[in-house]
């Protein structure tokens, strides 16, 4: 097996040396040309800077930035705004990068036959070709963030390739404070426009809190105590109203019944009368007293005593006017003195009823009062709650702008985290492309391959029997010789040999 795979090893080697010829001429004729054209490509400079990620100069304790985009995220977007249409025109037109080309190889042919070429470039074919030869790569990744980044732009004039790289970098730093200024601006103004918002509902609810307390005055959770402390208050003074009637009626049932039986003084009307009025008076004043202790002088109990205590003055004025008359009878005094005191008793009747409805009347109004307190509780509630996460919010907002007023100031000082130059661009010495090495040998493996393909082109063509195994498996008859392969002119080959032999001579 070893020995029919060294054969046909051989066998297939075989025709590539017999033509080698066809080969070298091939790698000849290639290599050279690959070399010329390589030496004539015009030449591609390279000129990179390398910028310096510094983080903010003020503790993030004390001043958090609004922008925490990873460097690998902003890096996109200032490149996609740098590379904009407008930045690159600008750039072209700033560093002439479209003055007429010097013409290549193909224009150079084109001249020499007299087809000559517009070499102003076209403003799309220049801005493609800008993109292409810029380059950004991100250099020392942390967690996502990065603490360099280069810039590498490629030309054809190696000092106009280092000054176009130090605009690019002059313009992402411009544009990265540009950009992170803009942030805080846009989180400011964000955060005062819904500060705004967060006021006036603010100021909204607490209007609504407001008119709802104002509404429900005296019937809210908070007064709930003295709602019941007053009616205890009215259930009591209720029964001594009750007593009072009581007792006022007994009276009078009594001095009417001793007036019938004519058992009453003549002279025991008048006084009797002005002793019970000073001491009615004393009472009510002494209510009044402790009402005033209690509430204001527009509170209906108090407006009530009062007018009570003018009645009685009034009263006890006339009673004393009466008993300065003279001329009058005991018989008459009698009568007189009856008829007063029976009508000041029924009018202490009508009075201490009309302060028993008085009574009544309060009582049914904080009763009322006392029932809508736990309907007002979870109003209030409701009202309390919303107004509560609306002035946190309000607060939480007041901080949030408080921040962000800092972190403005923070960039606008360029105290923040801001691009540096660390390395400026180089003024490259020799291009990087063309590889003049790398296409010559790639020439000229071209030329050796193209050898190799025409001289299996040619086999194929010319299919010939040169063994005696070739015949098998294509003729049935056996192989009875073979003619071996011999020089044409062996002559002169002999003489040519003896010729090197003998030193030059015949």
């Amino acid at each position: 097996m070893i020995a029919d795979t060294n054969k046909n090893l051989i066998d297939q080697v075989e025709p590539f040396i017999r033509r080698k010829w066809i080969i070298v001429i091939s790698f000849l004729l290639v290599f050279p040309l690959s070399a010329a054209y390589a030496l004539m490509m015009p030449k591609s400079y390279r000129s990179t800077t390398l910028i310096l990620v510094e983080q903010q100069k003020v503790s993030e304790q004390y001043v958090t930035p609004t922008d925490a985009t990873p460097i690998t995220q902003r890096l996109n977007t200032i490149s996609q705004q740098i590379m904009s249409r407008t930045n690159l025109e600008s750039i072209i037109m700033d560093f002439n990068l479209n003055a007429p080309r010097e013409p290549g190889l193909k224009e150079k042919i084109l001249n020499k036959l007299g087809l000559s070429m517009d070499r102003t470039p076209v403003m799309e074919v220049l801005i493609e070709e800008m993109k292409a030869n810029i380059e950004v790569n991100v250099h020392g990744r942390r967690r996502g963030s990065g603490d360099a980044f280069s810039i590498s732009f490629a030309g054809k004039d190696p000092e106009v390739t280092r000054q176009v790289t130090n605009a690019l970098a002059t313009m992402f730093i411009n544009a990265n404070l540009k950009i992170r200024e803009q942030y805080a601006e846009g989180t400011t103004d964000f955060i005062l426009g819904e500060l705004k918002k967060a006021k006036l509902e603010l100021e909204a609810q607490e209007k609504a809190l407001s008119d709802f307390k104002t509404e429900h005055m005296g019937a809210l959770p908070e007064q709930l105590n003295a709602n019941l402390r007053t009616l205890d208050r009215l259930q009591l003074e209720l029964q001594s109203v009750r007593d009072s009637i009581k007792s006022t009626k007994d009276r009078k049932l009594l001095l009417e019944a001793q007036y019938a039986a004519g058992r009453l003084a003549p002279t025991a009307g008048t006084g009797d009368i002005l002793f019970r009025l000073n001491e009615e008076l004393a009472g009510l004043i002494n209510e009044e007293r402790s009402l005033l202790s209690l509430y204001k002088e527009n509170y209906p109990d108090v407006i009530l005593v009062r007018e009570q205590i003018r009645n009685l003055e009034t009263r006890i004025a006339e009673e004393k006017k009466k008993k300065g008359k003279k001329g009058r009878t005991a018989g008459n005094g009698v009568s007189s003195g009856s008829n007063s005191e029976l009508m000041m008793l029924e009018g202490q009747i009508r009075l201490y009823m009309n302060r028993e409805w008085e009574i009544n009347k309060q009582t049914r109004h904080y009763e009322k009062r006392v029932e809508e307190t736990p309907s007002n509780e979870q109003r209030l509630a409701d009202l309390t709650r919303d107004y509560n996460i609306s002035f946190q919010n309000y607060q939480q907002l007041l901080e949030k702008k408080l921040s962000a007023r800092l972190a403005e100031n923070l960039e606008k000082r360029q105290k923040g985290e801001k691009f540096r130059v660390l390395d400026p661009a180089n003024l490259p010495e020799k291009p990087f492309k063309p590889n003049v090495k790398l296409i010559a040998a790639m020439g000229g493996a071209l030329g050796i391959g193209l050898g190799m393909a025409l001289v299996f082109l040619i086999e194929l063509m010319n299919p010939a029997f040169r063994k005696a195994e070739d015949f098998d498996g294509v003729f049935s008859l056996p192989v009875l010789g073979q003619i071996p392969l011999f020089e044409d002119k062996p002559e002169k080959n002999i003489k040519s040999r003896l010729k090197v032999v003998n030193g030059g001579k015949a």
